[in-house]
């Protein structure tokens, strides 16, 4: 197996941590400071080797997502070469150097936090994960129907679980990784209970139709080897003593002509006003919600400017019938609160997922009676 590894100059300390971790198992790691020798072209080797691998691993941070520069080229780079792996491959793994939001583009991905004490231990499954997709023969056979839960307890302080679900045979593939807190109390209850439900719902939605392939859908996943798959993957956006906010990134692909994946969310407001969706905090007011989503078009239409693709927006904007559908997936946070288009929703598949930040200036205003002190609430 080869495998690339991707950092930022300013994280060349933990970047050799993890390579001389990884020449443990792997013989083929391309390490800049390693790989290259006197007179190479750095840039032609640098794209050529990430071209090639088999597996490749990113370190990242708030600074690297901060400003432009290689890093996010090689990261961009990455994401398109996903496009062209078989479905369901486990072909990138980011590792986290600080507690940062991951960016919509990339929750649907795994990942290793190198704060952790158990970095070692995660990265080395996420090895062995892609050694076995890509050598199924030396491992367990897929012939062989599997479900897996595994609950991975939380490593330092407060932090949530993770529960892992999973089932694997011959013709689909299900994965789905949700939290659960361990906090006492009715209102905690609600939080976990509706986590679980929501993602639980899913996992064993698409375990029913992927259970009713036919015979045609079997021969064509015999032919051409890319069984079907549903994944989902969740992650908090903020978290402050009973204020959470969660994104979740999902993840299918039943035959078609490539894979589809999308951000949902969940908003928990704390024990005054629990479970709410974004109707409940616009009071149901239609016109609020088209404000809101007016906002987003305007930025929106300003990064694709920058970028000569405003062409490319989609109508729905404009369209009443979409409005609450597409201000319906938000996070908040201290700042204010983020709206997240998943592909298709505004632009084609091709352009990936977007969020925009809308502050609480512009949010407030917006807001039903109840709810008008909540920039305080979430800021205190």
């Amino acid at each position: 197996m080869k495998v690339f590894l991707g950092y930022a100059s300013e994280h060349l300390d933990a970047a050799r941590e993890i390579y001389t971790f990884l020449k443990e198992f792997i013989e083929d790691v391309w390490f800049d400071k390693e790989s290259l020798t006197g007179g190479d072209d750095w840039d032609r080797e640098r794209s050529e080797a990430q071209r090639t691998a088999d597996f490749i691993i990113h370190l990242i941070s708030e600074e690297v997502f901060s400003r432009a520069g290689v890093v996010n080229r090689e990261i961009r780079q990455t994401l398109k070469q996903v496009e062209d792996q078989p479905i369901g491959a486990s072909y990138a793994l980011f590792v986290r150097l600080d507690d940062l939001r991951m960016p919509a583009e990339l929750i649907r991905f795994q990942y290793v936090d190198h704060f952790r004490l158990n970095w070692r231990e995660q990265l080395s499954k996420a090895l062995s994960k892609r050694a076995e997709q890509l050598n199924p023969a030396e491992h367990r056979s897929q012939s062989q129907s599997s479900i897996m839960t595994e609950r991975t307890e939380k490593a330092l302080g407060r932090e949530p679980s993770q529960v892992k679900n999973s089932f694997i045979n011959d013709f689909y593939e299900l994965n789905s990784t949700y939290l659960q807190y361990g906090e006492e109390g009715l209102y905690w209850q609600l939080v976990n209970t509706k986590i679980a439900s929501e993602t639980l719902s899913g996992f064993i939605r698409y375990s029913g139709i992927f259970s009713q392939l036919d015979e045609d859908d079997k021969n064509r996943i015999r032919e051409y080897g890319t069984p079907y798959v549903w994944e989902t993957n969740m992650q908090e956006f903020f978290h402050q003593r009973d204020l959470l906010s969660i994104r979740s990134s999902y993840f299918w692909h039943m035959g078609g002509a490539h894979p589809n994946h999308g951000i949902t969310t969940l908003n928990f407001l704390g024990q005054k006003y629990g479970f709410c969706t974004i109707k409940d905090i616009l009071g149901h007011r239609e016109e609020c919600a088209y404000k809101l989503l007016d906002y987003c078009e305007k930025v929106l239409a300003a990064m694709l400017e920058a970028e000569n693709a405003t062409e490319y927006m989609s109508n729905a904007f404009k369209e009443r019938r979409y409005t609450w559908q597409l201000v319906s997936q938000y996070n908040f946070d201290q700042r204010g609160i983020t709206i997240n288009f998943s592909p298709y929703d505004v632009l084609p598949y091709a352009f990936g997922s977007h969020e925009v930040f809308v502050p609480w200036r512009v949010v407030t205003p917006l807001l039903a009676d109840p709810y008008q002190n909540l920039e305080q609430e979430v800021g205190s």
